[in-house]
């Protein structure tokens, strides 16, 4: 495939096939036999909730095909705040709107161009968004099982921070043991 690829916001009338990729993502994380995504989330609510917010990105290669996605949001993460870790880039301060990172979540690569680079394009892409924006770093977190996310963080470069433990918000998710990586841009 190449890294021929261009990486934009995605469109409304592009939640269905964004919510395709993030199925793929599933899939690949079943595979490691862990919870993580396994029980609706994220879904086409979460997907459309992000292109509202102008967060959800698309990589699309040169025949217009989405081939990749992630979430980039910016302000404030409360649960990377509540996490007492050692962030490389300090939580803000209570009462404060923003906050010196951007965070990455609810990423995935297209079945059919997975080995292909679409994430480790999206990643760097990201990381030149979160420059432009004045952003100190970008947060992350994954499964403790999630060895692929795992050894592709690394490889991006992210320092591996802590555990950390999510709240639950509903009951898609049951396993919530995440490791907390941090990247300064």
């Amino acid at each position: 495939m190449g890294l021929d690829l261009q990486m934009r916001t995605a469109r409304a009338e592009e939640a269905a096939r964004v919510a395709e990729i993030l199925e793929d993502g599933k899939r690949t994380i079943a595979q490691f036999g862990i919870e993580q995504w396994q029980r609706g989330y994220p879904n086409i609510e979460s997907v459309r909730a992000d292109i509202a917010t102008g967060s959800c990105y698309v990589a699309e290669d040169p025949s217009g095909a989405l081939v990749g996605t992630l979430a980039l949001l910016g302000g404030i993460d409360p649960e990377y705040c509540r996490a007492q870790v050692p962030w490389l880039t300090p939580n803000p301060f209570e009462g404060e709107e923003d906050a010196p990172y951007l965070a990455i979540h609810r990423s995935a690569t297209a079945a059919e161009a997975l080995g292909g680079g679409v994430m480790g394009f999206m990643f760097d892409a990201a990381e030149a968004i979160a420059r432009e924006r004045g952003a100190r770093s970008i947060r992350i977190d994954t499964h403790p099982g999630n060895r692929a996310m795992r050894g592709f963080l690394a490889k991006q470069g992210f320092c591996e921070i802590a555990p950390i433990e999510l709240t639950q918000k509903d009951e898609s998710e049951t396993d919530l043991g995440r490791i907390a990586y941090e990247k300064l841009v």
